[in-house]
């Protein structure tokens, strides 16, 4: 008997232990796989092995495996234990692969997915390295197209773990397209599936998102993921990413201009970085002779260049690849220049441009470009400097426009309110429960009191019962109280957003005016090293005319964004209930325009008029600045909220348009605003002003706006809110408040 199930124990510890182990190659030596067969007793089990070997191998490389799956193929004609159509795609495509005809085998290696898909099969490692054969055919639009698809199949259809992969897939395209913000977006994804099943994928991810922030400026950011990541991957023994979160440190050293600390750790990472991965050791090898050139040690910069270079060359390794940026030409130019050979540094500076367009590397474009300007300089070429610069603001531009203006994650922030909105509907849930609860009990008491009020022994029973209600009733006092709070952050959360859309502008004209006076002062230096013959009065008259007049528009905008701070800090005081004299003309404009741009902020295609009409006669009333302009932004964002759904169910015909008006009558301020939404059906007029009550969808609303705005007026102030609507046409909301 024992004899009998030892083959299946000795391949269920063995598919255990394969499945276990993350991080590590997955190849398995030629001795252990054969102790491994001599327990199979049947073909049938030993299929089942190979396959696993074939589908766990794919971890390391594109191409290794074919031994086993030419092995697997035979063996499985003869017991047909699996389903071989995926491995003779894999068997097509590892031919194909070494002749390096990638795109067919790149065709070949998705029909294996998709039969592996057909299994509902989890096929991580593969997917995984898809990635790599459309970096060798520089086809990154290919590469989203496909990971993009991929992944709303495994969305819909599972299995989950292969999103993880696919996520990875598109983070490395918009990390190839300098899109930093987008591309830790889907780092963060993929981690975030990686860390319930594959911990190795989780580190690594995690090592990667510390050097998307360093490229993208951040060095706190970098350094916290990276002292996140490498303990992770030191435990599991994986030293492909320890050498590279080695090579990462490095990166933030050169940025600090500590190349000697640099130095320490690049030869740490080529020390531990296996020598299969060649890509990794020639980067490393090309940030060492950096590190010598900016120490000055050329001499010690040159073998590690012609070295990276041979190695770069025998292989075909791309500028760009997964390890990093191989800047070797780039590096040649730094050397060169610093040897004062001018013409082989410009050589080696223009070939690098040139392979970085070619593979559409906006990063190493735009370093490039904006290089080849400041050389020209250098080498009085007005005309190329001009050339290459014009090229360079061009891509500067259409990177910025993609991107958020604030280096952290957007992924983080959305995390946050999701957390925050997934509390609140808690606390709703919370709240009915405890409400259906307290109703329930209520009506135990009652009736029960009802029938025995002879027997004293049940008032003990009732007395008790009441003192659990009023515990919860506290409890929902508390939940409530809780509830206000949350609707005030996102009442916060508003403004912040419509703030930070505000000052946007004028910090871009700031960095824009500032570079282009950078440039021009540049150019007025070179004109002035020229003899005094040879110098144009009239053009340096023209430059610094240039720069007064955009030294002025920086400090125009700089002062519009110094405003702009000044009224947000002003706003994110907490409220000490002490009214002061407030002119509500410029309240009212200042919070139609912020919940405006809030709004603009979250949903671009939408677009209102907004329309007032203001007394200019109004005088100023003693109120509680804070807390009225809390009321004027949830009338206005309720107002643009109306007329933002109306547009969508009536099309492009409807103008949307909020109106607000001020006057002054009878010893009273009155404020109205209006809009021409869908307006609100008269069983509801009576239920809005109601706390926790909201027409909006789940998630979109908590119910609490109005109602704290009907506290501020009539609570709060003494005045009066009224309510106009039709069904369909509009509402108008007017809000009287007493002048003394």
């Amino acid at each position: 008997m024992i004899k009998k199930i030892l083959p299946y124990l000795l391949l269920l510890i063995f598919l255990t232990a394969v499945e276990n182990v993350s991080g590590q190659s997955s190849t398995i030596k030629t001795d252990s796989i054969n102790r491994l067969f001599s327990g199979a007793r049947t073909d049938k089990q030993k299929v089942i092995l190979l396959a696993q070997l074939v589908d766990e191998e794919f971890s390391a490389e594109i191409i290794v495996g074919n031994a086993h799956i030419d092995r697997l193929l035979i063996l499985n004609k003869k017991v047909n234990a699996i389903d071989s159509v995926p491995y003779l795609h894999l068997q097509k495509a590892a031919q194909l692969n070494k002749k390096k005809d990638y795109r067919h085998s790149l065709e070949n290696y998705q029909l294996a997915v998709k039969a592996f898909d057909r299994q509902h099969k989890v096929i991580v490692p593969l997917l995984m390295n898809i990635r790599l054969l459309y970096n060798l055919l520089n086809d990154q639009e290919g590469r989203l197209r496909f990971y993009q698809k991929q992944l709303e199949y495994y969305q819909v259809n599972g299995p989950v773990e292969n999103t993880a992969p696919c996520y990875h897939g598109i983070a490395g395209y918009y990390r190839y397209r300098a899109a930093y913000n987008q591309a830790i977006n889907y780092y963060f994804k993929a981690a975030e599936v990686y860390r319930k099943f594959d911990p190795a994928n989780y580190a690594n991810d995690i090592g990667v998102v510390g050097e998307i922030y360093s490229d993208w400026g951040n060095d706190k950011k970098a350094e916290e993921y990276l002292k996140l990541s490498l303990p992770m991957v030191t435990r599991y023994k994986d030293s492909d990413n320890v050498g590279f979160n080695d090579y990462v440190l490095s990166k933030l050293a050169f940025q600090k201009k500590q190349y000697s600390q640099a130095l320490i750790y690049l030869d740490k990472a080529i020390a531990v970085t296996p020598k299969s991965y060649i890509d990794l050791l020639a980067t490393n090898l090309i940030c060492k002779a950096q590190a010598y050139i900016y120490m000055g040690q050329e001499h010690k910069a040159y073998p590690l260049l012609v070295r990276a270079k041979a190695i770069s060359d025998s292989a075909s390794l791309h500028i760009t690849n997964t390890a990093g940026d191989l800047e070797t030409d780039y590096t040649f130019y730094e050397y060169y220049k610093k040897e004062k050979k001018i013409g082989l540094a410009e050589k080696f500076l223009l070939q690098a441009t040139k392979e970085a367009q070619a593979e559409q590397s906006s990063n190493l474009q735009r370093k490039y470009l904006k290089e080849l300007g400041d050389f020209y300089i250098q080498q009085n070429q007005p005309g190329m400097a001009v050339k290459y610069l014009e090229q360079y603001f061009a891509l500067m531009k259409r990177i910025d426009s993609a991107q958020n203006q604030f280096k952290v994650s957007q992924y983080e922030i959305d995390i946050k309110d999701r957390k925050q909105q997934d509390h609140i509907n808690t606390l709703k849930q919370e709240k009915a429960l405890q409400q259906y609860q307290i109703t329930r009990r209520n009506a135990l008491l009652w009736g029960s009191l009802a029938g025995i009020l002879l027997v004293s022994a049940l008032l003990i029973f009732i007395y008790k019962q009441l003192r659990l209600n009023k515990q919860t009733l506290a409890s929902l006092q508390q939940t409530q109280t809780q509830l206000i709070q949350s609707e005030k952050m996102a009442s916060l959360g508003e403004l912040t957003a419509g703030i930070a859309h505000e000052i946007q502008n004028p910090l871009n004209f700031v960095n824009n005016f500032s570079e282009v006076n950078q440039e021009m002062l540049e150019e007025l230096k070179a004109k002035n090293r020229k003899p005094k013959a040879e110098r144009d009065e009239q053009l340096e008259t023209e430059l610094i005319n240039d720069l007064i007049e955009n030294e002025q528009k920086i400090s125009h905008h700089g002062k519009r964004a110094d405003n702009i701070v000044k009224g947000m800090l002003q706003h994110s005081r907490t409220s000490t209930g002490a009214k002061q004299l407030t002119n509500i003309n410029v309240l009212a404009d200042e919070f139609i325009k912020l919940s405006y741009h809030g709004l603009r902020a979250k949903d671009k295609s939408f677009n209102a008029e907004m329309t007032t009409h203001f007394d200019p006669n109004l005088p100023k009333v003693n109120v509680v600045q804070q807390d009225i302009g809390r009321m004027l932004l949830n009338l206005f964002n309720n107002a643009f909220y109306a007329a933002n759904q109306k547009q969508k169910s009536v099309g492009k015909d409807y103008k949307s348009e909020v109106i607000v008006s001020t006057l002054s009558e009878n010893g009273h301020i009155t404020i109205k605003v209006k809009d021409n939404g869908i307006g609100i059906p008269d069983h509801l007029k009576d239920k809005i002003m109601q706390p926790f009550f909201t027409t909006k969808p789940t998630g979109e609303g908590t119910g609490l706006g109005l109602s704290l705005s009907y506290d501020i007026v009539v609570k709060g102030h003494g005045g009066t809110i009224q309510i106009n609507s039709v069904e369909g046409e509009g509402s108008e909301f007017i809000i009287q408040i007493p002048l003394n």
